[in-house]
């Protein structure tokens, strides 16, 4: 699959020409997504500057590198999930390091827009970003006050040239995991146990546009004096081991769970997607220049962020919204839900001759859907022809906390299967989760969690259990399949008080990825049906089994 989205997207450049692709399809400063957020005071002496001469060294030396599969297990029994939850983390080994300078903090947004503006260097917005960059109020990066913000939303290869602009490079995993735990094998960057001053601890229901000004945990610092190794932003690296040539390591203010905050923690997926909660941090073989002249970075105190409610007082009677974007991706807004939205790609990948949501580049005619949505948002729909061969699309609101979708196609070989090619995006401060705590079924009124049972593979993909590659490990769930099949998946709030389920027409496989946090069904058996629904509810989840067997 992924190297069919590099040659589709390779196709697609190749189609338009390089300069006029980047002409139509990059952000640059003055295009905003959001309105800016209130400026805010910069800590004491930020300059983009100085902050990429702050650097420290990291004495090499013989690396306890990941863990054991002992201390996965007492980890994952600590916090009450599956062990399979920790397969995204580093297993144990001794590696040797040699010593290199690291950056004291990830790199900024005040840095990364001194980086665009004296380069021209521009970022990339395709399919992946859809949905999440309006939420997290974070483009463009130069916005006054938020300049000791790290910089998040970027790629590998973002990363890559920016630590080439500095005359730096990216760390590999092992120098990243030696910075951040020393040589003697502390399973956090401030000592062996978990803290509640040396990095936030979220359990959800925050806005997307919370963050910190780097340092803002001075407590959680490294043995080498290395800042926010964890629990602000996930950092590029490059990889030791894989099929991928950069893996995410660290975490975010959004990871929940305290086995998040290990330094063995990994997330992400392929290099080039941007997320959330992508940043990094830069290392060096060398000292960096200067003599280190005037007032150090300091940041101030941390503010400790206000957590977002669910809207019960709205429920059922504001309404749900439906809204067609560039591509085949249908945005659904829920009032009941603040700061959330869901986007329905109709379909993710290339049906047919029809480009699909994943591989959009905007001013491409052969990625642009032309959608029509009702005055009230309440409907919308779209065709595409080429030839003799149709696809359409029709969506519609129902019930106060449905919305329905039905595909029809026209001469398109395997045109049964169009369903397991339906990707349900989530993007909402009270569902979203990359470690797993939300999603799952309802099994006889029950909400059976993914966290509680043992990693799940994606159907019909043997790589999956044949190969125990790390790099899929980190990117999909699925429901066990030694679970029955359902016609349904489910997401269920932090506060267990609220569900988002995706209910098919039969019994259904579930599986999706973490990164962006996505869903998919996959029929059991023919026919494959080309519809579905997206229930928002608030109860009890006997309540909405009730509903979705209907």
């Amino acid at each position: 699959m992924i190297d069919k989205i590099k040659s589709a997207r390779i196709a697609s450049v190749a189609s338009l020409g390089l300069w006029t692709l980047l002409a139509a399809v990059t952000t640059g400063f003055g295009q905003e997504e959001a309105a800016r957020p209130s400026p805010r005071p910069s800590p004491r002496a930020y300059s983009a500057q100085r902050m990429d001469r702050e650097m420290v060294r990291v004495p090499g030396g013989d690396l306890i590198f990941g863990m054991t599969a002992a201390e996965k297990q007492a980890a994952a029994t600590a916090a009450g999930v599956h062990p399979d939850r920790l397969k995204f983390h580093s297993d144990r080994k001794i590696l040797k390091v040699k010593d290199f300078w690291i950056d004291t903090y990830p790199v900024t947004r005040g840095q990364f827009a001194r980086f665009m503006k004296e380069t021209n260097y521009q970022v990339l917005r395709n399919g992946w970003v859809v949905g999440w960059r309006e939420w997290t109020r974070s483009w463009p990066p130069d916005q006054p006050g938020t300049e000791a913000l790290p910089m998040i939303g970027v790629n590998a290869a973002d990363a890559e040239a920016y630590a080439r602009w500095a005359g730096k490079r990216l760390p590999t995993e092992a120098e990243w995991e030696l910075a951040a735990r020393g040589t003697d094998g502390r399973p956090y960057p401030w000592g062996n146990d978990p803290s509640t001053n040396a990095c936030y601890e979220g359990h959800g229901n925050l806005s997307f546009a919370t963050l910190f000004p780097v340092g803002s945990w001075p407590a959680g610092a490294s043995p080498c004096g290395a800042m926010d190794m964890v629990g602000l932003v996930c950092q590029y690296v490059r990889t030791i081991e894989g099929r991928e040539s950069h893996i995410l390591a660290g975490s975010s203010v959004f990871h929940t769970q305290p086995y998040s905050r290990l330094v063995t923690a990994r997330f992400g997926w392929v290099p080039d997607m941007r997320n959330y909660v992508s940043g990094f941090r830069c290392a060096s073989d060398t000292p960096p220049p200067g003599d280190g002249a005037g007032e150090a970075y300091r940041a101030g105190a941390p503010v400790l962020p206000a957590t977002l409610a669910i809207r019960n007082d709205l429920y059922l009677k504001e309404p749900i919204t439906l809204r067609g974007l560039e591509t085949t991706t249908l945005e659904v807004r829920v009032p009941w839900f603040p700061e959330s939205v869901w986007t329905l790609d109709v379909p993710e990948m290339t049906y047919g001759p029809f480009i699909g949501a994943n591989l959009w580049f905007p001013g491409d005619p052969q990625t642009t859907v032309n959608w029509v949505v009702a005055p009230d948002g309440q409907r919308a729909s779209y065709v595409r022809e080429q030839g003799e061969q149709r696809i359409a699309c029709t969506a519609w609101v129902e019930n106060g906390h449905t919305v329905r979708f039905r595909m029809d196609t026209s001469n398109i070989e395997g045109d049964g299967g169009m369903i397991r090619h339906v990707c349900m995006k989530t993007i909402s401060p009270f569902f979203s989760s990359q470690e797993q705590m939300s999603q799952g079924i309802i099994l006889n009124g029950a909400f059976v969690r993914v966290a509680d049972g043992p990693q799940g593979f994606r159907p019909g993909d043997r790589r999956f259990l044949e190969t125990g590659d790390r790099d899929l490990q980190t990117f999909f769930w699925s429901v066990p399949g030694r679970l029955p099949a359902v016609n349904h998946a489910v997401l269920r709030s932090y506060d267990g008080t609220a569900f988002v389920a995706r209910v098919g027409p039969g019994p259904c496989r579930v599986w999706g990825n973490s990164s962006i946090p996505c869903t998919h069904l996959v029929a059991v058996g023919r026919p494959q049906y080309n519809e579905g629904q997206v229930v928002f509810f608030i109860g009890k989840a006997e309540e909405l089994e009730r509903i979705i067997k209907q």
